[in-house]
């Protein structure tokens, strides 16, 4: 079948129709009607229910373990028992998980989610202040964490008031009063049982924190009924490419069942869904690594017979140049795909050489809409390598210009997206919800965008001042405030700049205040001391002038950019 926009939405019509199991309907939500899957799971707690079906099948190959579906939730069960009996974690309350991806992050989320709290997965790249910020603003009633992200807390730990189960990774580690060990909660679960939560589609779930323009973090409040909703989506898309494909590609290289490789967080949405909730709805096997290695990536990929890599550019780059890649047998992958970050001029050529006809994929979404939006892969990619995707049957769309006029059809604007995923609201933030939304509801994104004549979404500018480096995003915002507790600082901005590698990289220019000296080390080391090592800038710029201001006295961000791209 030949891809075109009327085709494209001919199929869309026919498979979300009356009768169909991706059909889409009204459903109403707190007064409100949103189109929705009708057959979509209702809550996070269907989708585990009927992962346990896949019993003995490997789930999860991690750090030379192996997690059957059977072990996964013998080990949630077990430690779901202890939250309601020795935790007493009600239905609601929040639970913070703060670690790298690992075996155990899995269970803790299984198990909050079966007792029926609200996980909070924390960045795990933060550091102390956004680790404390956090747990303190979601209200949680336990932390569960590695030791790596407890040493981040332990000086402030007593006066936070919270217990905390820790997963220990030296024999080293102290435990100090009211913080258990995880296995030792597991272990003491083992013969116990817990009482299933009445839980509805309305219920909290997830809070997902994202990072602000100023300040710290925002927290996304997310609810049962959008989990089910987006899996479903991801779903969707699947058979719509199979459509257009003449049916679903065969597995090769040995492969016998999809096994996706997970590279990116868990506390992104992306994460969470494509590499947690999807595998586990759909009996899938996936392989997670504890931090990124290509060598070692080329081993799993040849060992466990990865079908599927979905990760920013930066790291499908670092596997395709890297030395042994040839002494590997990686025929099969079938879906390769670099997104979260622009791609470098060469990266598509260069994996279509080393990759036997990979499916690739993009997509355009947000934290607060659960990252549906637009999406495309296989035969729709390739129609339009160079968009966004095609828009989701259950996500609106509309594209408003500077004075707030909704634009025609065809015209650029700022994207506003409305739908039942998208979230209704930052955690306890009115100032900022009142900021995002508009009285209909109305998400702004600050993105600016298009939708061609083939109904294909592309991204053409960004009003926010975001950067987005290697898949993440980064507000200057943020680093711009800490960098200005530095005494000697007087004026300072940050920007981005593109990168091969990364999408782009962050730089930095600060003004000293007269009469004092600034060092470009001195900077480094205090930003490196209070951000994620992620949001430091590569490059440090002590200007010798005061920074250019525009006529109302605010500081030129923009000419403070071209002077350096200039230079």
């Amino acid at each position: 079948m030949s891809v075109n926009g009327a085709a494209i939405a001919a199929k869309k019509a026919e498979l979300t129709a009356e009768g169909a199991f991706f059909e889409v309907a009204d459903i109403d939500v707190d007064g409100k009607t949103y189109k929705g899957y009708k057959h979509a799971p209702t809550t996070a707690l269907e989708v585990l229910a009927n992962a346990r079906n896949h019993g003995a099948l490997d789930f999860l190959v991690y750090e030379g373990s192996r997690y059957s579906y059977t072990r996964l939730f013998a080990e949630a069960d077990a430690l779901a028992a202890q939250l309601q009996s020795d935790y007493e974690i009600e239905l609601g309350d929040r639970i913070a998980i703060a670690m790298r991806n690992n075996a155990e992050w899995l269970i803790a989320y299984c198990a909050a989610t079966l007792v029926g709290a609200v996980v909070v997965p924390i960045n795990s790249w933060g550091k102390h202040e956004e680790l404390e910020y956090a747990i303190a603003d979601c209200g949680a009633s336990l932390l569960i964490c590695d030791e790596a992200r407890f040493r981040l807390i332990e000086q402030s730990y007593e006066q936070m008031d919270i217990p905390a189960i820790v997963v220990p990774v030296s024999e080293s580690f102290q435990r100090p009063t009211n913080v258990a060990l995880f296995d030792d909660v597991v272990s003491a679960g083992t013969e116990q049982s817990y009482q299933s939560p009445d839980v509805s589609p309305e219920d909290g779930a997830v809070i997902l924190y994202t990072s602000g323009s100023t300040g710290f973090p925002k927290g996304v409040y997310h609810r049962h009924r959008t989990i089910g909703q987006a899996l479903m989506n991801m779903m969707f898309l699947g058979l719509l490419v199979a459509e257009f494909e003449g049916g679903p590609r065969e597995y090769r290289g040995g492969a016998e069942r999809e096994t996706p490789m997970l590279t990116v967080p868990l506390f992104h949405a992306t994460g969470l869904l494509g590499g947690f909730y999807l595998p586990l709805m759909m009996g899938q096997k996936a392989v997670m690594m504890y931090k990124w290695d290509g060598t070692e990536a080329l081993k799993l990929i040849e060992q466990e017979r990865v079908t599927g890599l979905a990760t920013v550019p930066a790291i499908i780059q670092d596997l395709l140049h890297n030395p042994d890649f040839d002494r590997y047998d990686t025929s099969s992958l079938m879906r390769v795909s670099a997104a979260g970050a622009a791609t470098p001029a060469g990266l598509p050529e260069l994996m279509a050489a080393r990759f036997e006809d990979p499916s690739r994929s993009a997509g355009y979404g947000m934290t607060e809409t659960m990252a549906v939006g637009a999406t495309m892969s296989g035969a729709l990619f390739d129609f339009r390598p160079d968009s966004a995707g095609v828009q989701s049957p259950i996500m609106e769309l509309r594209f408003v210009a500077e004075d707030g006029s909704v634009q025609a059809p065809g015209e650029p604007g700022e994207i506003q997206m409305r739908g039942i995923c998208c979230t209704p609201g930052y955690w306890e933030k009115p100032e900022a919800n009142a900021e995002a939304f508009d009285k209909d509801g109305w998400l702004k994104t600050g993105d600016v965008g298009v939708l061609d004549e083939e109904n294909y979404l592309y991204i053409t500018g960004r009003i926010k001042e975001i950067v987005i480096r290697g898949g993440e995003n980064i507000y200057p915002g943020e680093i711009e405030q800490v960098a200005y507790r530095l005494a000697e600082v007087r004026e300072v901005v940050v920007f981005g700049e593109p990168d091969a590698a990364m999408g782009e990289e962050m730089v930095l220019v600060a003004y000293p205040e007269p009469g004092k000296t600034l060092d470009e080390s001195v900077v480094r080391g205090f930003l490196q001391e209070h951000l994620a090592g992620y949001k430091v800038p590569r490059t440090i710029v002590i200007a010798e002038e005061p920074l250019p201001r525009n006529a109302s006295e605010k500081l030129h961000k923009l000419k403070v950019k071209e002077a350096y791209l200039a230079s």
